[in-house]
Parts: structure tokens; sequence; C-alpha cells
């Protein structure tokens, strides 16, 4: 964790993504992949023990730590379970909280044999003093659904059918969900609309999946949070090759300065 390089020895890969939070600060949703192949199991009574730690924290440009959490999670696994580790990995789900601001996170995880860590720069907003911004995206794919998930803290089930994942590689016929929410800071526009969605764009910019929604500026009726974005893009019939998931969100108050973010997946 004091390293500001990345230690291999234990593969695990990192996605996050900041959404608003209390007062300035942002809540950041991790969440952690782990391949089974790195896991020392040891059979005991039909079950499989093994203790994997997690921890993370951020660094923020000028060198000060933020504390984040460490998680021991004790696994005993059946059979059945077993092999879906050992075949998909293992996902863990947690959060952090960080003012806003440019951060190096840290993830570490390993058993008593071994460790590692990953680093993965983060853009945090300050989501109440820009006029009109967005959270990250946060995407789940149906068919990544069964890879057992440890939650020790999940701030977006509520909002996506399956639990989040690290992976931009999906297979052709699987089924994308995608949870975004738009923020505007508080002023004295009259009630408008805004518009909301996500695009999946292949070479060239052509449009083959989307989804939208639109919002009323009323719904918060002056109370903090977001706009939220969700919807499914279904992968049937998408031709293997690169794509870009374009997520926007507009304010009809403000028409100049809409929020978006591009995401590359790969289709295989």
């Amino acid at each position: 964790m004091d390293s500001p390089l990345p230690i291999a020895g234990f593969p695990l890969t990192v996605f996050a993504a900041p959404f608003k939070g209390t007062g300035s600060n942002a809540e950041v949703a991790l969440v952690i992949e782990v391949d089974g192949k790195a896991l020392d199991f040891t059979e005991k009574n039909g079950l499989f023990a093994e203790k994997l730690e997690v921890a993370y924290a951020a660094v923020g440009v000028s060198g000060r730590r933020v504390p984040g959490d460490r998680h021991t999670l004790n696994l005993n696994l059946k059979p059945d379970t077993l092999k879906r580790v050992q075949g998909g990995g293992i996902r863990v789900l947690a959060q952090q909280t960080l003012p806003p601001g440019r951060y190096q996170l840290r993830v570490a995880a390993g058993n008593e044999s071994r460790g590692g860590s990953v680093l993965h720069d983060i853009d945090v907003p300050d989501f109440q003093k820009a006029p009109f911004s967005m959270s990250g995206v946060a995407i789940s794919s149906a068919a990544l659904s069964g890879v057992p998930t440890l939650a020790p803290k999940n701030p977006l089930k509520d909002f996506l059918p399956g639990p989040p994942t690290t992976t931009r590689e999906f297979a052709a016929g699987d089924e994308l969900a995608i949870f975004a929410e738009f923020y505007e800071a508080a002023g004295n526009a009259p009630a408008h609309l805004i518009d909301m969605k996500a695009e999946l764009r292949a070479d060239g910019g052509q449009v083959i999946r989307q989804v939208s929604d639109q919002r009323s500026s009323t719904e918060l009726q002056g109370r903090g949070g977001g706009y939220g974005l969700s919807g499914r893009l279904t992968l049937n019939d998408v031709a293997p090759g690169l794509y870009v998931l374009h997520v926007e969100g507009v304010s009809r108050a403000l028409p100049r300065a809409p929020a978006s973010r591009d995401i590359v997946i790969r289709v295989k």
C-alpha cells in the first residue's frame, strides 16, 4: 500500500466511479476482481477454505493519503462455488469517501503466501459547484453476474440488476446494464428538463444501440441528489470488435454545457 508502483504477484483488476455524496464529498464505488487461480484453498470437511485480504486508500497530488478500508474475507466454499471462483475469479465490492481532487487509488490484495497491488487514477469532481456534471459509469454484465461476489459495501445495489464489473470485454449475445447520475448545482433556473442517453457506437460513430431518458428538474424539489440513468444494452447480433459506450446528459437550462463520458469496450 505504501508503494507508488504496482506490485505484481497477485493478479487483480479495479474499477472506480465517483458519485455525489454528502456535502462536497464523493462516494467512490470500487469493484475489485481477483483471479481465482491465485488463491490457495485447503479442503476440510467438504469445504474449501482460504483467507483473502483486500485493502485500499487514495493518495492526492500533494502526497496526502486518504485512508480507505481493509477487509479480511474468510472463504469457505462448496465444491461448485470453488469451481466458479477458479474459473471466473472472485469480485469484491467496496466504497471510499473522497473530497474533490485528483487521486491515485492504491488497491492491494493477497493471502498468507503472497500479495500484489494495482493503481488506478481517478478525478473526483466537485459535484456541488459544477453547474452540470455527471458521475462515473458503472456496468454490469448478465453473463458475468454469476462470478462469486463479496460486498462489504455495495453503494450501487439498488441501481443495477447485478454487481458491477471491472471487465470491458464482453461476449456477443451478452446484455449490459449501465448506471450513471447527472447533477445540477443549486440555482434559480425555472423548471426544465434533463435529457440523458447511453449509446453504443461502432467505428465511425454509428449508433447501434441506445437507451434514453428524460427527467424534470422539479423531481428533486431543491434537494440534493442526482438524476439517474439506467438501461440495458443487448449485444445480440453485435459483430466482434471495439466499440465506444457514450453516456451523455444535458440540462435544458444549460444546453451548451453537456456532461459525458466515453468507455471503450470490446465484443468478442
